[in-house]
């Protein structure tokens, strides 16, 4: 097991303002640290067999966070010198 550093870049459509702050608030409160100089930009840390199996734990914990407000997720995960994963999810109200 080892740990790898995953860094997500997050667009965020049709959310509504205050709702938006609230998701950026429980992802700090998930472990995800934000980058200042990316405006939606995170890094997590996670315990991992593999960068794929790191970057699948990243992704599941953003969505988890995020499935409470109705909007569109698109996102691009990166971990180490892996391939790049990009995902669109859609939140039902």
């Amino acid at each position: 097991m080892a740990t790898f550093n995953v860094l997500i870049v997050a667009e965020f459509n049709g959310i509504a303002e205050e709702a938006e702050k609230e998701v950026f608030l429980r992802l700090e409160e998930a472990c995800f640290e934000r980058i200042p100089t990316l405006s939606r930009a995170w890094e997590i840390k996670l315990d991992a067999p593999d960068e794929a199996e790191a970057k699948n734990d990243a992704i599941e914990k953003f969505v988890n966070v995020c499935r409470t407000n109705p909007f569109e997720l698109r996102m691009v995960v990166q971990s180490g010198t892996g391939l790049v994963i990009r995902r669109k999810k859609e939140f039902e109200p």
